[in-house]
């Protein structure tokens, strides 16, 4: 293993090296033991450990083999002079020997001796009882790896509980710590999902999270996109190296045991009832303790692989054969269905290889399953399957869905054509419709086109139940379920053509209808889901959020609810949901949802963790941590662009061109701003508006102020003509921060009436502003800090800064300038908002403003001429007086400083 190799193995254990070599050190112990399953790092832990110790210790490193476990003191041969056979047989002479070769080699340094046992559960007994004298008569400290399966020697173990020696367990990398690594071994920045789902195949094993990355490297499944590391296509599969690394752990395992794990890794999860009567308990046992398999708690008990790579290397290693027999007999100890979905799809995967018949039906369901796990792979597997005509179309469905996943959606607009309206059950029609929605939207279709969907949804739902009507033979019969299944329809369709009034920002009557399908009594349980989820969204576009929390709260509860998981909509509820916890100041809840996707399944993260890198970038944003803000929305971009199945690629883009702006970044600006204007899709109304105010606000650090304030002036019209009120709140903020003081009677209108810490933090500061009191400015500044806004502390702080100074108050203008620095020292990497200060004292027109900017941007007269519709001699003319203005003589003299000096304050003018 070389030294590259070794450090990244090291990750996270910088502690754990400092304390194991403390405990070398420690007069009062012999010697440390080191137990870790194979992979996990132990040897390259104990080479930093030694490497901590110091010339003092010297080390000694004995490695049995599994040759040598028969072999009496076979681990000690490089202490024994060969020649002498008759002796070995007496353990008091080895002993002796050893202590003699030490002795002599340490007698020219004066170093203390560490013996290093590698592999210390390959020893055999009589070396293990050596060594450990060893220690006891002080001839050297013991530094001992071993596996916890088989155990260290006994010798070792009593000295441990005599507390002679310390020892210290390795356990599977945490999260962060399996991030770490990622990291340093791609040596840029990784998405965070990718990393989870990596460390969750390997099981946090670092060996094999290692090779995992070298192969997902090897086979274009983890990609590089502008300096960001993301998973595409993920499927976790095993090449020859990470077989070779399983395979080396199943060698002392016996017959039987591997029978149980090759049972469990074919049909995982599977009920322990059902595995009890296909294998021996004490083999399941055996299992479980050594931790290579594990068993759920509560009624069902389903028994897994211990983590998905070593299912999966099982899976390729069990003969054909051998394979369908354990089929046969898992099939005749089944006493009912499959136990979740994820079995039903890892019985018809199974069954599939063994090239046994399955049952169309059985087929479609596990597609559907597959699908709504984010598995596009077997889901197509599965519906390319399905042969008969009267099954074809919900085969297509379930195959376009798969391709939608993969984010082709062409393909899956293809194969849904005449779906909807060929559908044979209301279910069929049901998935028809939504997919198509989706792909309509994902494809850049306008929402409006969500009505004729509806449409034919509804016309598909009434003649299917005409037709079961018709049949004399089952009318009577299926009359009533026919009559709730129509009105599902009916409530299904009605909320697709609800949506997409709300996409388009029309809200008018929207609310109460959603009111009343989101209530308690509404039996179709997914239509009220959905109800939940769309009033959620109206409530946080229309400043409620604590409402819309509410929302998102009782469509969690059905969820939870969901035990068969019918209904793909769990991730879509979260996101809402920590939008809304967002807007009400509540940052940590928001990182509890966030880490509820850790729990959610390994695909799911893949497919939305663009959302959830967004998210994150909003809070650092707020809080004023510009370098964060940027990283996360960076790596948010480039998952959206892979997958973006909530559409808020162009919000993203908007956040991240405002974040670069104030982070002085004006490349960033430009590249953010112009990828923008390429997406082919809005998103909602709410969202396209935020993400052309973001978008425009940016654009003054590169052309000045003027015709930024002018557009967010637009955009915010635009959201209060539609009822947009979140947005045009933000809107009316974002102008307002480059000195639009028009916009302070309605931000005070507005957040006087909206719910959450967000809106209270702006209007204690536009009431101040508004009064002229720097008293309640500072008091708002520290309330925005304790809220966790950052960025608006400073804000508020500066404008009573600017209201002191101009009030002749030196004293306490002083104090205040204090702290203000101290508050800018809190935003990390802000390096152009402008928060007053001593030095502003010389005005500059809004004009003369913009030029600085382009001037500092490096833009010729001649350009900004073009630029602002000016004549080249005017442009002159405006330099002229800037230069005079500020005291200076040159443009070389004018910096990014002289953009933000001479700010106006925002004193409100009646």
């Amino acid at each position: 293993m070389n030294n590259s190799q070794n450090s990244r193995l090291l990750v996270g254990h910088d502690a754990l090296v400092a304390s194991i070599a403390a405990a070398l050190k420690d007069p009062g112990r012999l010697g440390v033991v080191v137990v870790g399953d194979a992979g996990f790092g132990k040897t390259a832990l104990a080479q930093a450990v030694l490497g901590a110790l110091g010339p003092k210790q010297r080390p000694f490193r004995i490695s049995p083999s599994t040759a040598l476990v028969r072999v009496r003191f076979g681990a000690l041969a490089r202490f024994l002079d060969p020649t002498v056979g008759a002796e070995v047989d007496s353990p008091p002479d080895v002993l002796s020997k050893v202590q003699r070769s030490l002795v002599q080699r340490l007698a020219a340094s004066g170093s203390e001796a560490v013996l290093v046992i590698d592999d210390a559960h390959n020893l055999d007994e009589d070396s293990a009882r050596v060594i450990a004298q060893l220690a006891v008569t002080g001839a050297a400290k013991l530094l001992v790896l071993s596996r916890p399966k088989p155990a260290p020697p006994a010798e070792f173990l009593s000295l441990w509980s005599d507390g002679l020696l310390s020892r210290f367990d390795l356990g599977p990398l945490t999260g962060r710590q399996a991030h770490e690594l990622c990291e340093q071994v791609l040596a840029g920045e990784v998405l965070t999902s990718a990393s989870a789902a990596l460390a969750k195949v390997s099981g946090g094993n670092p060996l094999f999270l290692l090779a995992l990355i070298a192969q997902a490297r090897r086979l274009d499944q983890l990609v590089e996109r502008n300096q960001v590391w993301l998973l595409r296509n993920y499927h976790p599969t095993a090449d020859l190296h990470l077989t070779d690394l399983v395979r080396e752990q199943l060698l002392r395992r016996t017959p039987a045991e591997l029978e149980v794990l090759q049972t469990v890794a074919l049909a995982e999860p599977l009920p322990l009832s059902w595995l009890c009567q296909a294998a021996g308990e004490a083999e399941i046992d055996a299992l479980e303790e050594d931790n290579l398999i594990s068993i759920s708690k509560g009624p069902r008990r389903l028994v897994r692989s211990a983590y998905p790579l070593f299912g999966e290397v099982v899976r390729q290693l069990v003969p054909a054969a051998r394979s369908r027999r354990i089929r046969a007999r898992i099939l005749e100890v089944m006493d009912g269905p499959q136990p979740s979905p994820e079995s039903l799809v890892r019985f018809v995967n199974w069954s599939l290889d063994c090239g046994a018949t399955v049952p169309e039906q059985q087929l479609l369901q596990a597609a559907g399953s597959a699908n709504r796990n984010f598995d596009p792979t077997f889901a197509l597997r599965a519906a390319e399957a399905v042969k008969s005509s009267g099954n074809r179309t919900a085969a297509k469905i379930e195959m376009a869905h798969a391709h939608y996943h993969r984010g082709d959606l062409k393909r899956a607009a293809s194969l849904l054509e005449h779906c909807i309206e060929s559908a044979a059950d209301g279910a069929t029609v049901r998935a028809a419709s939504l997919l198509t929605a989706w792909v309509h939207l994902g494809l850049g279709g306008r929402p409006a086109g969500l009505i004729d969907i509806a449409d034919t949804w509804r016309k598909s739902a009434v003649r299917i139940s005409s037709q079961a009507a018709s049949n004399p033979d089952t009318a009577m019969e299926l009359a009533q379920p026919a009559m709730l299944a129509q009105r599902a329809h009916l409530r299904g369709s009605r909320l697709m053509e609800l949506q997409s009034l709300q996409l388009q920002g029309r809200f008018a009557g929207v609310e109460a209808e959603l009111r009343e399908l989101a209530g308690a009594g509404e039996p179709d349980a997914e239509s009220r889901l959905v109800a939940l989820m769309l009033l959620a969204e109206l409530l946080t576009c229309t400043g409620r959020p604590e409402g819309a929390v509410q929302a998102t709260t009782a469509a969690l509860q059905v969820l939870a609810g969901d035990t068969d998981s019918r209904f793909p909509y769990y991730e879509y509820v979260l996101i809402r949901h920590a939008f809304a916890l967002v807007r009400l100041g509540k940052f940590g809840d928001v990182a509890e949802v966030l880490a509820d996707f850790t729990r959610s399944g390994l695909r799911s993260e893949l497919y939305f963790s663009g959302a959830l890198q967004l998210i994150e970038g909003l809070v650092a944003l707020a809080q004023g941590q510009m370098p964060l803000a940027l990283r996360k929305l960076a790596t948010a971009i480039e998952a959206l662009r892979e997958v973006d199945l909530d559409q808020l690629l162009p919000y993203a883009l908007g956040l991240a061109s405002y974040a670069a702006s104030l982070a002085g970044r004006r490349d960033l600006v430009a590249s953010y701003s112009e990828a923008l204007g390429n997406l082919p899709y809005e998103g909602s109304l709410h969202f396209h508006l935020l993400a052309r105010a973001y978008s425009a606000a940016s654009q003054a650090a590169l052309y000045g102020a003027s015709e930024s304030v002018q557009e967010l002036r637009q955009l915010a019209d635009h959201g209060q003509r539609d009822g947009l009120l979140s947005a045009e709140k933000d809107v009316r903020e974002l102008a307002l921060r480059l000195g639009d003081v028009g916009q302070l009677a309605r931000l005070m209108e507005l957040t006087d009436g909206f719910e959450g810490a967000e809106a209270a933090c702006l209007n204690s500061y536009v009431h101040g502003i508004i009064r002229k009191d720097a008293d309640q400015l500072m008091a708002a500044s520290e309330q925005a800090r304790g809220a966790g806004y950052q960025l608006l502390a400073a804000e508020c702080l500066g404008q009573s800064v600017l209201l002191l100074q101009n009030s002749g108050d030196r004293k306490r203008a002083r104090a205040a300038v204090h702290l203000l620095q101290l508050r800018r020292s809190e935003l990390a990497g802000v390096s152009t908002l402008q928060l007053g200060g001593p030095d502003d004292t010389t005005e500059l027109t809004p004009r003369e403003r913009d030029i600085v900017t382009m001037v500092v941007n490096g833009q010729s007269n001649r350009e900004i001429a073009a630029h602002s519709s000016l004549s080249v001699r005017t442009v002159e003319g405006h330099l002229y007086r800037i230069f005079t203005k500020l005291g200076i003589n040159r443009r070389e003299d004018l910096t990014s400083a002289d953009i933000t000096t001479a700010r106006r304050d925002l004193s409100y003018r009646h």
